[in-house]
């Protein structure tokens, strides 16, 4: 696969117990530099007391346990790796929605400093450039011909959304996030 120079972004995905923001027990990333996915990672976090319990539901979409997430990271640590992870790249989810309420819920609450990366949402980056009626993530990986994944497997997720971006960036042509973006009319 050919280098796109300047093109960089990292690409993030969480899991959670419950509903409530905080309650993060799984990160996975996926960096990407000149256009090429450089590294992946993901890890379990211990979800902040009083936002610990697991909806059983949500138990069985990602299969963490709440023992495997007490063996986690705090999730003070693990704002803080994203952080240094993320540098000044835009940062891109494929519902940036829900992440940015993470990154803001933690940020806010363990009075980290402020994130200032720019934040994109590779579901609207598809929903403008493939025109598909369902823009759910393993949907539009199979509409532009990208390997299966596990779903709701953070790492698995945060790499396939970065696969998602660079096959819309590669047919549009487009040298940066930015201009990604833009060229198809997102603000």
């Amino acid at each position: 696969m050919d280098t796109i120079p300047g093109l960089n972004f990292t690409t993030v995905d969480f899991e959670a117990a419950n509903s409530d923001r905080l309650s993060v027990i799984s990160v996975g990333f996926a960096s990407v530099r000149d256009g090429l996915v450089r590294s992946t990672g993901t890890w379990l976090i211990r979800p902040e007391r009083g936002a610990d319990a697991f909806d059983p539901y949500a138990q069985r979409i990602h299969g963490i346990t709440p023992a495997m997430a007490a063996a986690g990271d705090s999730l003070k640590d693990s704002m803080e790796r994203l952080s240094r992870i993320f540098g000044a790249d835009p940062v891109i989810a494929h519902n940036m929605k829900y992440e940015r309420a993470v990154l803001t819920s933690a940020v806010r609450e363990l009075k980290l400093p402020a994130l200032t990366n720019e934040l994109r949402c590779s579901e609207v980056l598809a929903r403008t450039a493939l025109r598909l009626p369902k823009t759910r993530l393993h949907l539009v990986a199979e509409a532009l011909g990208l390997p299966e994944f596990e779903k709701h497997d953070s790492g698995a997720d945060a790499l396939a959304c970065a696969e998602v971006v660079l096959a819309i960036a590669r047919r549009e042509g487009a040298k940066t996030v930015r201009g990604l973006y833009k060229g198809l009319g997102i603000a």
